[in-house]
């Protein structure tokens, strides 16, 4: 997404626009804050490498099976959090694939 993509995104005035906006912009703030407690990680299994060639289809399949496995009492983590520790254990820094 270009930043124009989003300036017309959070531009709109309807509810799926205004809701979209939100949404994204929480993502990515949340994301930022997961990349920066990753990169202080002194483990590089701790850290996500996801390859660059990796289709977006294969990125939500990866994480929908995390989120079916999911145990419900650990349900109410943080959502980035969760999501940087399940590409963390698909895409080690470390090692290979799981």
């Amino acid at each position: 997404m270009t930043a124009a993509d989003l300036a017309q995104l959070c531009g709109g005035s309807d509810h799926v626009s205004v809701n979209a906006c939100r949404i994204y912009l929480l993502g990515v703030t949340q994301g930022i804050a997961v990349g920066m407690r990753m990169a202080a990680a002194k483990s590089p299994e701790r850290r996500a490498c996801v390859p660059p060639e990796i289709s977006a289809e294969e990125l939500e399949g990866t994480l929908k099976k995390k989120l079916v496995a999911l145990d419900p009492n650990s349900g109410q983590h943080d959502a980035a959090g969760f999501i940087g520790a399940a590409l963390a254990a698909a895409f080690p820094c470390g090692g290979g694939r799981r």
